[in-house]
């Protein structure tokens, strides 16, 4: 597969102008070190939604990211022969899918890579937990069920600006809420990451009891994170929202913020019965 640039539309989001490329595997799997998780599974390089709070260009410290997180995305063309041969040696466990990407990001409606890495894994009585931000998940919903899958869903806030200016190509916040309401209904099992919490954007009452009321509906559990301020991601804010403000957000840390925002949505989730954990 040669190395695409195209233009694509998002008519509920924003325009970009996307390289697409492909890279081969050694690994299809790899140890997790991520709690909850045995296993993490990434079926690309790179994600196409963009979010500029995301930490992963921090944690794969590759130069083509530095400034283009979003732009490029890499296939891995051979993840599911590679899947092939190491599962057959494989314990049992939880595979994360995925920690590093989004497996429904845009590119995988083109590349078709992911619904053939859950039916191997399902067929070897693996477990998968899910975590994206797309509503393009509900293509496998056919295939997505049982007592080995669990569904996330980050949820950061409801706004549709937040959204655009923090996330800019994941799928509108009412779409993922439908999409987490429909695999309820399915009796499929749910979370939702509320993260990262930004002081003065998305860590407010509203936001908070909607996330919480949302979760008791669905059943789901909550997953929650604060905003954890690397090298590149505070570059990248910084471009976005201004240095000042980025400077803000250590100093709200540093007068224990996070306490007080942890605490907050410990108890809403006590209050209406949600069980609710930090992340990390």
């Amino acid at each position: 597969m040669e190395p695409l640039f195209v233009f694509l539309t998002y008519p509920m989001q924003t325009k970009i102008s996307a390289y697409y490329g492909s890279v081969k595997c050694a690994s299809a799997i790899s140890k997790s070190r991520l709690p909850g998780l045995d296993y993490t599974i990434n079926p690309f390089v790179g994600c196409e939604h963009g979010c500029i709070y995301c930490y992963v260009p921090d944690v794969l410290r590759k130069k083509d990211f530095v400034d283009s997180w979003g732009d490029k995305v890499y296939a891995k063309e051979n993840i599911a022969e590679v899947l092939s041969r190491q599962i057959k040696t494989l314990n049992q466990g939880i595979i994360g899918f995925s920690t590093v990407t989004d497996p429904y990001q845009p590119y995988e409606k083109r590349a078709c890579l992911v619904r053939p890495l859950i039916e191997k894994m399902l067929e070897k009585g693996l477990k998968i937990s899910f975590q994206t931000k797309s509503s393009l998940i509900l293509r496998d919903i056919d295939i997505i069920k049982g007592e080995n899958v669990e569904v996330g869903f980050t949820l950061t806030s409801f706004d549709k600006d937040f959204s655009q200016l923090f996330e800019p190509r994941a799928s509108l916040p009412e779409d993922r809420v439908e999409a987490i309401e429909t695999f309820a209904l399915r009796n499929v099992k749910t979370y939702i990451f509320y993260g990262p919490i930004i002081p003065g954007y998305n860590d407010d009452d509203g936001t908070i009891s909607h996330i919480m009321v949302l979760a008791k509906k669905t059943k789901s559990r909550i997953l929650f994170d604060k905003l954890n301020m690397r090298p590149l991601l505070s570059s990248r804010m910084s471009k976005v929202l201004g240095k000042e403000k980025v400077e803000n957000f250590r100093f709200q840390e540093k007068y224990e913020w996070a306490d007080m925002i942890y605490s907050k949505v410990k108890s809403v989730g006590r209050k209406l019965d949600v069980l609710v954990e930090s992340a990390f």
